[in-house]
């Protein structure tokens, strides 16, 4: 029977899994021809009379300003194989992504996350899988061995013709791969990758409207990025730290993730330190209990309630509960909402700021609740009203 799910399964997704590996490579593939294109151009102006002249007159100015972290340019030559070396060192201590390929990598496998089950509910392809005498169980972790198992493959592919295309078109001298710290970085890449696509699949399973589900499901993405660096300031604005702490620690978890997410980093090594190995554990630990919370949910749908709002009755409370302390949090510490933070933050005023976090969870709970429940579409709501 497990044959025949499979076949099932090959005949329904293979043009999805095939345009979804198409669109991977094609988005590195992009990315890496323009990433050499660039350096051609940054080469170019570096060994132009223009600039050779320019370096010969004021050769002080470029020392001063040598982007590396040892001041040791001291010959035009030296500066020039410095400043044209593609890979170099990522010292951040705030979550951004650098690479608008990593950017569209993301979107595009936290969108296959999405419609991984979707895409069978709204087209009633479920009725059919749930009249098979194979177990829902069986069925879910079918689809997801296809899922998975394309986008790992699709990563490791498109990196490759990334990493590729980078060791073609730029010149021996300029491109020094470290293969130890190229390894760590595409293995902690895929496993990071690798949870925003489950995440994506979670939600798809927990939400029923379309609409809702691609728009919430991109917002709490991209409200991610923000998060990220909340999470370490509220812990060092409870610690009462000082302000010029906050998001510049490299050796932080943060600043692992950043490293990470960034392409032109392989100088550097990727853990630091014990605590951003275990992180790492940790997050694997995340993505298979996410995982096993899939069956959970899987199991429990039901083809009736395919286009609510939450397909899951039971769900219902806590996806407010999640949302609305979520969003409370992140409107009153991220500064990017609210200037409230950085006027806090140099006096440690926690009341206050606890104060508006609170405020927060009244008036978003009651938009939640409002949102989910919907009370204007159940009929029983203003009966009082006619008595």
């Amino acid at each position: 029977m497990q044959k025949q799910l499979m076949k099932i399964m090959q005949l329904r997704y293979w043009k999805y899994l095939v345009g979804l590996f198409v669109i991977l490579v094609g988005i590195q593939v992009i990315g890496g021809n323009s990433a050499v294109n660039v350096w051609k151009r940054i080469y170019k102006t570096n060994h132009s009379k223009i600039f050779i002249k320019s370096f010969k007159e004021h050769p002080e100015y470029y020392i001063q300003n040598d982007s590396s972290a040892a001041k040791t340019t001291k010959t035009l030559k030296t500066y020039q194989v410095r400043e044209n070396q593609f890979f170099r060192n990522t010292d951040s201590g705030s979550f951004e992504i650098d690479s608008m390929t990593t950017v569209a990598m993301v979107l595009v496998i936290f969108g296959a996350g999405l419609m991984t089950f979707t895409i069978d509910r709204r087209t009633n392809f479920d009725t059919f899988l749930f009249s098979l005498t194979s177990s829902r169980r069986r069925i879910y972790w079918t689809k997801l061995l296809y899922g998975i198992g394309t986008v790992l493959g699709s990563l490791i592919i498109s990196h490759f013709v990334y990493y590729l295309i980078i060791k073609v078109g730029i010149k021996a001298p300029y491109v020094q791969l470290n293969i130890t710290n190229l390894v760590q970085h595409e293995i902690g890449q895929l496993v990071l990758i690798l949870g925003i696509y489950i995440i994506g699949c979670l939600i798809g399973l927990v939400i029923g409207e379309l609409p809702t589900l691609m728009i919430g499901g991109f917002g709490f993405l991209w409200s991610l990025s923000y998060a990220i660096n909340s999470a370490g300031d509220t812990r060092r604005f409870w610690l009462s730290q000082k302000s010029e702490q906050y998001t510049v620690n490299p050796n932080s978890n943060v600043g692992l993730l950043h490293r990470l997410f960034a392409k032109d980093n392989n100088p550097q090594v990727v853990y630091q330190n014990n605590q951003q190995v275990f992180f790492m554990v940790g997050i694997l630990i995340v993505i298979v209990l996410f995982l096993l919370s899939g069956v959970w949910l899987y199991r429990r749908l039901s083809l009736e309630n395919k286009y609510q709002l939450v397909q899951i009755n039971s769900l219902k409370k806590p996806v407010v509960i999640i949302g609305t302390l979520y969003l409370a949090w992140l409107l009153g510490m991220n500064g990017f909402f609210s200037q409230q933070p950085f006027e806090l933050i140099y006096h440690h005023q926690k009341i206050v700021l606890l104060w508006i976090i609170l405020r927060n969870i009244v008036v978003i709970g009651i938009i939640g609740w409002v949102f989910v429940e919907r009370p204007w579409q159940k009929k029983d709501t203003f009966k009082w009203f006619k008595k």
